[in-house]
């Protein structure tokens, strides 16, 4: 399930968050033999852990926004309201 859309433990507040991950591609770290792959994408369904879906972010525009919905299709962002008003 992608994080941007789970509303399982991890969302702690009826609040929405806009967190932007900027990354394409994950982060390894090695801990004596063992590497671990840590999602840097937002898009893994094994989140923190990488899943391979950093592949859907590989073409996105540096300079764009995006939000990607449950099967992984993405919509840029064109605007966003912070707020009642």
């Amino acid at each position: 399930m992608c994080p941007q859309f789970d509303s399982g433990p991890r969302h702690i507040h009826d609040m929405p968050r806009y967190v932007k991950f900027h990354k394409k591609g994950p982060l390894l770290i090695e801990v004596s033999d063992k590497k671990i792959w840590i999602c840097m994408c937002g898009l893994s369904d094994n989140f923190p852990y990488c899943s391979g879906k950093h592949k859907y972010s590989k073409d996105e525009d540096e300079n764009k926004d995006y939000i990607y919905d449950e099967n992984f299709n993405r919509k840029e962002i064109k605007n966003i309201v912070l707020g009642e008003e």
